[in-house]
Parts: structure tokens; C-alpha cells; sequence
């Protein structure tokens, strides 16, 4: 049969090369995309956003981080690495994360981003690191271990990990007083049964702490965002160095801009990408 394609072969890899690279980036910037808009909406009412966060953040860190070393490894060598190389690291994402900035630094991509320079992006990775290798079962393994009770889940750290790297500044503590006065006088005039149980464990059992409890989680939403983009600021700026670095390889900080924004711009914002609700 008479090969009707039109491009030489050699064109022809180049083009399947380029999208494969292109596909995967996209597929990264989705999960991360996810994984922000998830962490950001998380509350106790629907406590899934949260793991779907956790699941978005770690699949994507993990997929970006894979795709610059194996961009690096094709900028540097024309060939790409095996299967068994990259299957090698699992979803160890604080050992990736190293070998990136081994990569960051051979390409001179400024260090002052990179995880092991700064202790909050360090700290998410080694929570995403515990998450992907061991708590995406919290729940399953916990009830299977006949320790139900034992309240130390990704959801009761996630927030206080946010609290550690971000305390409350006295405006918010002053609005949150001003909400659970209001709140505590409409429970002493109203009969409505309040039962639910916060991201920490704690139970929600009035309208009083149902209030404080839905602001400190857009607190903990906004902040956390602010704290979990500084590693992908370090990817972002790292595969932005391999951009077109060799034919065929993409222009990636096309699809991962949007974590280059500053603070004052991603606090406004409560879906990602933009102009997501």
C-alpha cells in the first residue's frame, strides 16, 4: 500500500513528538487546575474538594515535574528516556522535585524558588509526597486498622500546615468576632439543629460555630492557594526554561503561566483557569 502522507517520515515523528509533549503538558496543567480550584473552594460541608485537591495537586506536580525531566533529557541527549527510568521514581514527589532542581539549576533558573530554599513550598511537597504514597487511602486504611478515632487525616493537617505558614491578621480575627456574635444571638432565638464536623475534626453543632467555621474555611481556601502555588511558581519557571529548546519541543509557559501570577492577583481568584466559577 502506497503511504498517501504527504510529510516525510522524519516530519512525521517530529510532529508526533511535539503533540505527545503538548498533550501531556496540557493533561499537568489541567490536574493542576483542578487541584487549585478544589483547595480553593474547600469547606466542611462538601470535605471531598479537599481530597480532590490533594489528588489534583499531587497528580500534577508529579506528571509536571516527569515531563521537564523528560524535556531536559531530550534537550540534552536528542533521545528520550525508558519506561523503566521514569517508572523508577513512583509518586515520590520530594525525590522528583529534587532531581528538577538539579535541572533548574543546570539551566540557571533562579534558585530563591526552588522547595528546598523555601520551607513553605517544601512543606507542601512533603505533604503531597505523604498524600500520594500513603494518604490517598487515609480512609480506607484507618477504618481496615480499627483506629477510626484517630483524628491525624490530610484534611486536619492540610489546615493547620495553612495556619502554620500563614497566621490570622488581626482584621480577620475582628470580622470573625463580629459573625459569631450575630450567630450566637440568632441560636439563642432560633430552634435549628446544627450537625456537622470541621476540616480539624471538631464538631459543628450551632449556627454560632457553623459561621466561624465557613469563614476561617475561606480563609484557609485563600491562603492555602497562596501557599501550594509556590512550588508550581518553581515548575512553571523551570519548564518555562525549555521552551522551544530543541525542535520539537513546545512553548510550555504558554499552558503554565497562570501560577507566574503574583499573590495580589491569585487571592482574587476562586477557579482556575480564569473565568472559571
Amino acid at each position: 500500500m502506497t503511504d498517501r502522507n504527504p510529510f516525510p517520515p522524519a516530519r512525521r515523528q517530529q510532529t508526533a513528538i511535539s503533540r505527545a509533549l503538548m498533550q501531556e503538558a496540557y493533561l499537568a496543567q489541567s490536574l493542576l487546575e483542578g487541584g487549585m480550584t478544589s483547595i480553593r473552594r474547600l469547606s466542611f460541608e462538601n470535605q471531598g474538594r479537599a481530597f480532590e485537591g490533594f489528588f489534583g495537586l499531587a497528580n500534577g506536580i508529579e506528571r509536571t515535574a516527569k515531563l521537564i525531566l523528560v524535556t531536559d533529557h531530550y534537550a540534552n541527549t536528542g533521545s528520550f528516556p525508558g519506561p523503566k527510568q521514569l517508572k523508577a521514581f513512583g509518586h515520590d514527589l520530594t525525590e522528583l522535585v529534587r532531581h528538577v532542581e538539579k535541572v533548574s539549576e543546570s539551566w540557571n533558573v533562579a534558585g530563591d524558588s526552588s522547595p528546598s530554599r523555601d520551607e513553605g513550598s517544601e512543606s507542601v511537597i512533603t505533604f503531597l509526597t505523604r498524600f500520594a504514597l500513603t494518604d490517598r487511602y487515609f480512609n480506607l486504611n484507618r477504618l481496615s486498622q480499627g483506629d477510626a478515632s484517630v483524628i491525624d487525616d490530610p484534611l486536619s493537617r492540610w489546615v493547620a500546615l495553612v495556619k502554620r505558614h500563614a497566621p490570622s491578621p488581626r482584621k480577620i480575627r475582628r470580622v470573625e468576632e463580629e459573625q459569631r456574635e450575630v450567630a450566637s444571638r440568632l441560636d439563642a432565638r432560633l430552634a435549628i439543629q446544627v450537625n456537622f464536623a470541621a476540616m480539624s475534626g471538631d464538631r459543628i453543632n450551632s449556627l454560632e460555630s457553623a459561621t466561624i467555621q465557613a469563614h476561617e474555611d475561606e480563609w484557609v481556601g485563600v491562603q492555602g492557594v497562596l501557599l501550594a502555588v509556590r512550588p508550581l511558581r518553581f515548575l512553571a519557571r523551570t519548564i518555562g526554561r525549555l521552551n522551544n529548546v530543541r525542535e520539537p519541543v513546545p512553548f510550555y509557559s504558554e499552558i503554565f503561566f497562570d501560577w507566574l501570577a503574583p499573590d495580589s492577583v491569585l487571592r482574587k481568584r476562586r477557579g482556575f483557569p480564569r473565568g472559571r466559577n
